[in-house]
């Protein structure tokens, strides 16, 4: 796959597959960071970040300053075996994508 990140042009737009979970942490890290790259999962983000924003955040006077008590940012996507999501390819992307291609299969370009 190495071979496969080298031959795809950027700003294509690219499908993975999730073949197997992996046991690492930071591999399930970098897994779910390029799947919330995916453009309608950063929508659903931007409109549950400003929902979050005006409505459940709690604001408190705390020694005559504003204090924002903030809710924990929304988990959109799930990482499991099966699940495909498609972005945008792009030169940064390339060692990101290397270091977690025996997890994910590249189902179209």
């Amino acid at each position: 796959m190495a071979t496969a990140t080298a031959s795809i042009k950027p700003g294509t737009k690219v499908t993975y597959k999730v073949i197997k979970m992996p046991a690492a942490e930071s591999v399930r890290k970098t897994i779910f960071r390029l799947m919330r790259m995916e453009t309608r999962v950063q929508k659903a983000l931007d409109l549950l970040a400003k929902r979050r924003a005006k409505t459940d955040n709690k604001h408190n006077q705390r020694g005559g300053r504003t204090w924002i008590s903030r809710k924990t940012a929304s988990r959109v996507v799930v990482l499991k075996p099966g699940v495909s999501f498609t972005i945008s390819y792009t030169n940064q992307l390339a060692p990101d994508i290397r270091s977690v291609q025996k997890y994910l299969q590249q189902t179209s370009k």
